[in-house]
């Protein structure tokens, strides 16, 4: 006769079911490409050979060898190389790259022309110089499909909220608002309209229909309200007023058909994602507190199952010093999430699992995460600057299944 269960311990059954092993980790041999100072990182075929090179600041390098090659001179002064962002873009239609870069001490926001098969220097040109620039990205906001245009993150409140697109042959401004919001910038679909909006740490700007000349209607919301302390056996305070974020992410973390954002604490403690609710209210759950100075990210399906996972890493010395935590160990980590086996109030349902790419060295995060398959082995190759160094952690997946 069957022995039943009883009722007591049907909720420990359950969960036992539900329960899964954790999920497999990657293998990675990291390079030190250059050990000089360049927060940037960016992958592109800029001579057109077929191999994806490396872009970093002042310097290209071209692969598979890594040879460095000169772009420009980049003004370095009080322990930082004035450019925070590498942005590829073929702007002329030539078939070779550009370089779209954004400084914060010279405040302008730069165009590279790549000279392609004549060899010769890289020539500049001025886009904006409204004020200092965090960060920039290269997204869809006229919802085509293509990550063309440049969407910066001014620090300074009185600088307008813009976005620039390059249109026959010239830079076109748009300004969503007259003042910008803090310290954190993204684009994603917040409201499932279609268009993609604009996510400041405040809030959210409604994108119109026409882009270009609508009304980008403002949503406010308490996000940059929530910084993170670190964690401990007795946790602190959290360190900042209010919360930095790097790039905010649109994603539906928890399925359940409502877009939620993902962010990552650019200048203190934290990785964090922001459920939004069925009454459109926005509950903050806490990834991982346990490290600081998470500046850049990347969200990109590393591991082949059909979801993206987030990339992040520790930035070395962002303020030389005097952010919490900046004497901490550098690391680079990959988080995949999964439904969780008992969902809570402070989980949300979803479960994070934390992986090493990196730990102890002197590879972080920088100012940019770029990935793609560099070495054409089949698996996606992780490439980061730094004031430690710019450096390549080359996935092995491929490889070991090789042998």
């Amino acid at each position: 006769m069957p022995v039943r269960p009883s009722r007591a311990l049907l909720p420990f059954l359950a969960a036992a079911l539900l329960a899964a092993t954790r999920p497999a980790d990657i293998a990675f041999r990291v390079r030190l490409i250059d050990p000089g100072y360049n927060e940037t990182a960016a992958i592109a075929d800029v001579n057109r050979d077929g191999r994806p090179d490396i872009v970093s600041g002042d310097s290209w390098y071209e692969a598979p060898n890594w040879t460095r090659r000169p772009i420009r001179d980049i003004d370095f002064a009080n322990g930082y190389v004035d450019n925070f962002s590498d942005l590829p873009l073929d702007v002329d239609n030539d078939g070779y790259p550009d370089l779209i870069q954004a400084s914060y001490f010279a405040q302008s926001l730069t165009y590279l022309h790549n000279p392609g098969k004549s060899g010769g220097p890289w020539t500049a040109a001025t886009i904006d110089r409204s004020g200092p620039i965090e960060f920039a990205f290269l997204v869809d906001l006229d919802n085509d499909g293509k990550a063309r245009e440049i969407l910066p993150e001014f620090d300074r409140p009185n600088v307008p909220l813009a976005w620039f697109e390059s249109l026959g042959g010239k830079w076109i401004k748009h300004v969503i608002s007259p003042r910008s919001y803090g310290h954190g910038i993204g684009a994603g679909d917040v409201n499932g309209d279609g268009r993609n909006d604009v996510l400041t740490p405040s809030g959210w700007f409604e994108a119109p229909a026409d882009p270009r000349s609508g009304e980008w209607k403002f949503h406010p919301t308490d996000w940059d309200q929530h910084p993170l302390a670190p964690a401990g056996p007795a946790p602190e305070p959290a360190t900042a007023p209010r919360a930095q974020f790097g790039f905010l992410y649109v994603v539906d973390i928890n399925r359940d058909g409502r877009p939620d954002v993902l962010t990552t604490m650019a200048h203190s403690y934290g990785v964090c994602w922001f459920e939004q609710t069925a009454s459109g209210a926005w509950t903050q759950h806490v990834i991982d507190n346990t490290w600081s100075q998470a500046h850049t990210s990347a969200l990109i399906d590393l591991n082949g199952d059909g979801q993206p996972d987030l990339i992040t890493g520790k930035r070395y010395f962002a303020h030389n010093g005097a952010d919490p935590g900046e004497r901490e160990p550098l690391g680079l980590y990959w988080y995949e999430w999964r439904k969780a086996a008992a969902a809570t109030p402070a989980n949300g349902g979803v479960e994070w699992i934390r992986h090493i790419i990196d730990y102890g060295s002197r590879m972080g995060g920088g100012m940019q995460i770029a990935v793609a398959d560099l070495d054409g082995d089949g698996d996606l190759d992780v490439v980061t600057g730094g004031k430690s160094g710019l450096h390549l952690a080359e996935n092995l997946t491929k490889s070991l299944t090789k042998k």
